[in-house]
């Protein structure tokens, strides 16, 4: 559990993070990815379930963050802060670390985005660590513990941290958020599935 812990800890790392003070007011959610404090998603995974939960807010510049505790064995593993910008949905930081400049990872038209975007960004601070790699939408039916779901399959390819390789799908569902997550790290492969999604109220 505490080596899959910190794989999701790594792989969030990957998908991107940090956001520059925003000048123009910002969305606030995404169709494909509600965000909402106390909303919270149960996924399966080998080795017991994880659940994250958005847990608060905070500010990042001018922007709101929301920031996501991600549970294993019922002690929090990982924390990220996330948000919604003109551009789509980006991590602002993973663990209190950041990446300058920012990543995005789920399009505002992601149901229209048909080129792929490149990222090139590095984490924050002295000895920052290269991010880089590909990210491209397209549409796909799954199906998980929690139901059948039309998705914006996400793909990250030739994902780098520093000198660590790594390959990402996401898969978002309209109302519900992330649905399904597989990602690799050198060797190692996980893939989380939604059993449950409880909203915010």
């Amino acid at each position: 559990m505490k080596r899959l812990a910190g794989l999701s800890a790594l792989a969030v790392l990957t998908v991107g993070v940090s956001l520059p003070a925003q000048e123009a007011a910002a969305p606030t959610t995404h169709p494909y990815y509600p965000i909402k404090v106390g909303s919270e998603w149960t996924y399966k995974v080998q080795g017991g379930p994880i659940k994250m939960k958005i847990a608060g807010t905070e500010k990042v510049g001018q922007a709101t963050g929301y920031k996501i505790e991600v549970t294993a064995g019922n002690k929090v593993s990982a924390t990220e802060v996330v948000g919604v910008t003109p551009k789509g949905v980006e991590r602002y930081s993973v663990n209190g670390v950041a990446a300058e400049p920012s990543i995005l990872f789920l399009p505002t038209d992601a149901e229209n985005a048909k080129e792929p975007w490149n990222i090139d960004s590095k984490t924050a601070g002295q000895g920052g660590q290269p991010l880089k790699g590909t990210f491209k939408a397209s549409k796909e039916k799954v199906t998980v513990p929690a139901g059948n779901y039309d998705t914006i399959h996400v793909k990250g390819s030739g994902m780098t941290v520093g000198s660590t390789t790594s390959d990402i799908d996401y898969w978002f569902a309209k109302d519900v958020g992330i649905v399904k997550l597989r990602f690799t790290l050198g060797s190692q492969e996980a893939v989380l599935e939604l059993e449950k999604y409880e909203p915010g109220k």
